[in-house]
């Protein structure tokens, strides 16, 4: 089942496409749609089934307007979602289809429509929460490498891979995926894009400041744990009432706020002293007490 996202953008797409006043613009919308059949004059059929169910509907008007006759059946499964399928069946029509992609000259547009076309016939996006994933996928390999030829061209970077007996034509660069939505004309998908990903670096870089918080007070506690013990068997080895008043002090402090930061154990001496000053002092009582082992 394709994506709820998925069909959102297609949804959007369609219902943000209009007929152009350019044939040629019309002609290429049809050719990216119709991509998958490679049109050419040995055609006999054409049976499309739509995973967005008003597209039936739309390609066929367009269809009618350059007297390509065709014909949608609509289902509406119980517990799955609704479907078209669009059928072109007459010679005629197949033929007219098949001439009308080379009859008239391209314009600098023609290439927007049938991105278009190729996006809502057989584009696959995935939910951007979970994974930015752009792709289309067909049996026949030269098909995929057209269209990647073509994609390329007009700067867009994707991929090809094999998956199962499909070759698949995809994306996971977000930036890429962004723009081939703007120009598809599903901008507010576009957007939605955008902000799960802004989104997910804020959750990343609160994630990253968490663990990087997480480990520095696993650091501390550990350092405390081991200063504490020091300062234990200094105490048990009559050593820290041979040491300064200084170090005696300290080593009381830390005692009784083992959870206290080296700023505030330097706060609270009975001398002004710095936050280095007391971590080395520190540093000196666990060095005295190692001495001792």
């Amino acid at each position: 089942m394709k994506s709820e996202f998925s069909l959102d953008c297609k949804t959007e797409v369609l219902d943000n496409f209009r007929f152009s006043k350019r044939d040629c613009c019309n002609a290429s919308f049809l050719e990216g749609y119709f991509f998958r059949e490679n049109l050419t004059e040995n055609l006999h059929k054409i049976r499309q089934k739509q995973d967005v169910f008003k597209a039936g509907k739309v390609i066929k008007k367009l269809l009618s307007r350059y007297d390509i006759y065709s014909y949608v059946i609509e289902k509406e499964p119980e517990g799955k979602e609704p479907y078209s399928k669009l059928y072109i069946t007459e010679d005629e029509s197949l033929s007219r289809l098949v001439t009308l992609q080379t009859e008239f000259p391209k314009c600098e547009q023609c290439i927007r429509h049938f991105l278009k076309g190729i996006f809502v016939a057989d584009g696959v996006v995935y939910n951007p929460e979970r994974e930015y994933h752009l792709e289309f996928s067909y049996k026949e390999e030269t098909l995929a490498d057209t269209l990647l030829s073509i994609l390329a061209y007009h700067g867009f970077n994707f991929s090809k891979i094999t998956r199962r007996k499909s070759f698949v034509v995809y994306t996971k660069n977000s930036e890429t995926i962004e723009d081939f939505l703007a120009t598809v004309g599903a901008q507010n998908n576009c957007l939605l894009l955008m902000s799960s990903k802004v989104v997910k670096d804020i959750n990343l870089k609160n994630n990253r400041v968490k663990n990087r918080q997480s480990a520095n007070t696993a650091k501390t506690i550990k350092a405390g744990e081991k200063v504490n013990r020091a300062i234990i068997k200094l105490i048990d080895t009559g050593l820290l009432y041979e040491l300064p008043d200084e170090l005696q002090d300290l080593a009381q402090l830390k005692l009784e706020n083992p959870t206290r930061s080296l700023a505030e154990l330097a706060q609270m001496c009975p001398e002004k002293t710095t936050k280095s000053a007391v971590n080395r002092r520190l540093h000196k009582l666990c060095k005295i007490a190692q001495i001792e082992e």
